[in-house]
């Protein structure tokens, strides 16, 4: 018995359906989660309409008798396409269930990103329809919206767009559970008082993909204010967690970011914290 187990995990380990991103070292990206817990404990930090991720529960409630892959696919901007977001959220997720449940849950993230991306890209982006198609995830998270709100693709139609993305999705993987994340803070410069300063248009972004979630039974997280709303860029700037632009953050503030969605996210699936 103990051999076959051995061989059912190297299967399921080199099996060419599974294309895990390389993990970045776990020194160099894990934050403290003192400072993670200071920075994000008095904000909005949990998945709201949870329970329309139940499919997802199932899925990892099944590795308490077989070995279970969830397949995750991330679609995403910059933030994503960074390395230091999607990768470690994975890298802790199989840390914490291969633990609970011995090995026999694992968890596949594949993405979909590019620099520059808005809602309406990827509603034409033939690699989303292809992996879509492909790898039917159980699990579609939508992290987009930066981009929308710094050029003017939020200003008109924004929630249809929106709809839009979500609703490829659905007819291309409808079984496929989706969570929308969105955007965090961003700060724009004002070249002629040489300071940054926020961008309402950051808000209505949010405000629309919030209503659009609850208005569709979809779940979301609420990056933008768990980070703590307008101007809290400053802030983690100040913190040395985000990067120049006062857009992006360095490998730092995305690992705390990452440290928030996995306590967000397995609290949801399991009611647990995390040790």
């Amino acid at each position: 018995m103990i051999l076959k187990s051995i061989l059912i995990n190297a299967l399921f380990l080199l099996s060419p359906v599974i294309k895990q991103q390389t993990v970045v070292s776990k020194m160099a990206i894990k934050p403290a989660v003192g400072l993670s817990n200071a920075i994000t404990q008095n904000f909005d930090d949990q998945i709201h309409n949870g329970n329309e991720l139940d499919l997802v529960k199932q899925r990892i409630r099944m590795a308490g008798n077989a070995l279970t892959m969830i397949k995750v696919l991330h679609i995403g901007d910059s933030h994503v396409k960074s390395g230091f977001f999607s990768e470690v959220i994975m890298q802790k997720l199989n840390d914490y269930y291969g633990q609970k449940y011995n090995g026999r849950l694992f968890f596949n993230f594949q993405t979909v990103c590019k620099i520059g991306t808005k809602y309406t890209d990827f509603d034409q982006l033939p690699e989303l329809t292809a992996q879509l198609k492909n790898e039917l995830p159980d699990l579609v998270i939508i992290s987009l919206g930066t981009n929308d709100a710094f050029s003017e693709s939020s200003e008109t139609g924004f929630y249809e767009k929106v709809n839009g993305l979500v609703s490829k999705i659905k007819a291309i993987s409808p079984n496929s559970a989706i969570l929308i994340t969105t955007p965090p803070d961003g700060l724009k410069l004002d070249k002629h008082k040489g300071i940054y300063t926020s961008l309402a248009e950051v808000d209505h972004v949010v405000n629309v993909l919030t209503k659009y979630a609850n208005d569709h039974d979809i779940a979301y997280w609420n990056l933008y204010q768990m980070m703590g709303g307008r101007n809290s860029m400053n802030s983690w700037y100040q913190k040395k967690l985000a990067m120049p632009d006062h857009v992006h953050f360095n490998a730092k503030g995305y690992g705390i970011l990452a440290q928030s969605f996995f306590e967000a996210f397995i609290t949801c699936m399991d009611n647990n914290k995390p040790n």
